[in-house]
């Protein structure tokens, strides 16, 4: 049985990306389907000049219903203690960015990096950076995979093989080729960016949740919920 693996085609997703593209999963039966600090973004000519101004009530341009870009706009929200924000769903970051240049939501949050090169040919004006208590990305499975232990220790193996392998020389010029970003661009994600290899930290589980039911994303979830080990 093949083991169907997806991800974000983006820099955080790299490693999978480069193990796929240097044939490193060929024989161990793994299939790679290509199906974030988070920055606030608005248009070039916002009224909005820092965070502090979407307090008093802003429409969030969202890729999805329940996508990240939902979930940080309200935990944004929570945090800084805004007006509960209404939502407009405008599809993938090109929808996003056309959203808030035709006023049809005054702001979005996406990944920083991601938004770097949409800043340098002035699509939109950086506004902020909201950092969340949780990674990234991580990696989750369906229980029935985790409870079959060999296969999930065995896939979590080679990944940590790609993240070393990744994280050499010709990281900077597989991003940038690969993904077409500027070099100083990838440096600078480099530079704070941590692939991390140990297990699933339960206390870090606990305060995300908290976060999150504040946020009003999740309702009483224990990490018992959330976290099943092979």
């Amino acid at each position: 049985m093949v083991l169907r693996v997806g991800c974000v085609p983006e820099h955080f997703s790299a490693p999978l990306m480069y193990a796929v593209d240097n044939g490193m999963f060929l024989d161990e039966r793994i299939e790679l389907v290509e199906c974030k600090p988070w920055a606030v973004s608005v248009k070039q000519d916002s009224k909005y000049c820092s965070l502090d101004d979407l307090a008093f009530g802003a429409t969030f341009g969202i890729s999805r219903k329940g996508s990240g870009s939902q979930v940080m706009a309200q935990y944004a929200s929570s945090q800084y203690e805004w007006k509960e924000p209404q939502f407009a769903v405008l599809g993938d970051v090109n929808g996003l960015i056309e959203g808030v240049q035709t006023s049809q939501a005054d702001a979005f949050l996406w990944e920083r990096t991601t938004m770097q090169r949409h800043y340098s040919r002035q699509q939109v004006r950086y506004l902020g950076t909201v950092r969340p208590p949780w990674p990234a990305f991580s990696l989750a499975a369906l229980s029935p995979l985790i409870s079959d232990h060999k296969r999930v220790v065995g896939f979590l193996e080679w990944v940590q093989k790609a993240i070393e392998d990744f994280m050499g020389e010709r990281r900077i010029e597989y991003v940038c080729e690969r993904l077409g970003y500027g070099e100083e661009d990838v440096k600078g994600w480099l530079e704070y960016v941590r692939f991390s290899a140990g297990e699933v930290d339960c206390g870090k589980i606990d305060k995300v949740l908290k976060a999150l039911e504040k946020a009003g994303v999740v309702k009483d979830l224990a990490v018992s919920d959330v976290v099943l080990k092979p």
